[in-house]
């Protein structure tokens, strides 16, 4: 009989759930990340490269602008809750799915089980965290963009906007910190890690279904 990647039998049913809450949790993390990058753009429309030029007046109306567009952005703010929402249902619906299969299998795989369902945990708690430091990054954007603005930074006013916002983080926070980069590399860990949960839960579902045929 030829193998193939996904079994049949029993164990079909909790091996194509646990794999597909797998991807909406991935799917939930790239709608967060998204969603931030999307309203940082929003927020940043209107800066010109040199953000009100040399005239403190025109600094000040763009400063203005952008704390009015954070405001309206607010707005958007219940919006954040479906892909947190969904990342959380995802992963615990994919440890739920493991508590099952820890009682179905027999002892060498209750093992594999019981690190799957760790290994979501972890996937869990680095997810929460993630999605603070997205939401902590975006008020720090919303909090300095308008100070990078309203700092005259250059005798011509010409200095661009990201490298203004460098400067002030600088000020702020006495080192270079990239506040929008942290969050997205700490996303592309936990997208590894919900990879080597999806290998594992295959490696799972293959062996339980192995089990089951003899």
């Amino acid at each position: 009989m030829t193998s193939t990647p996904f079994p049949q039998g029993r164990t079909r049913a909790p091996g194509l759930m646990l794999l597909l809450l797998q991807v909406v949790a991935v799917l939930g993390l790239g709608l967060a990340a998204g969603y931030f990058h999307h309203r940082v753009d929003l927020l940043l429309e209107p800066v010109t490269a040199a953000c009100g030029g040399p005239d403190p007046a025109a600094r000040l109306r763009m400063a203005e602008v952008l704390m009015a567009r954070a405001g309206a952005l607010d707005d958007w703010q219940p919006l954040r809750w479906l892909p947190v929402a969904g990342m959380v249902l995802a992963l615990l619906g994919a440890m739920a799915i493991c508590v099952h299969w820890w009682h179905r299998v027999r002892r060498p795989l209750r093992t594999t089980a019981l690190g799957l369902m760790a290994l979501h945990a972890s996937a869990m708690a680095l997810a929460a965290w993630t999605l603070h430091l997205y939401e902590d990054a975006w008020n720090s954007v919303v909090r300095l963009s308008p100070t990078a603005c309203l700092v005259d930074l250059t005798q011509q006013g010409r200095m661009p906007l990201e490298q203004a916002q460098e400067v002030v983080f600088h000020i702020f926070t006495r080192a270079h910190a990239p506040l929008q980069r942290n969050p997205d590399d700490l996303a592309l860990v936990l997208v590894a890690l919900l990879t080597a949960a999806m290998v594992g839960g295959v490696a799972l579902w293959r062996a339980a279904a192995a089990e089951e045929g003899r």
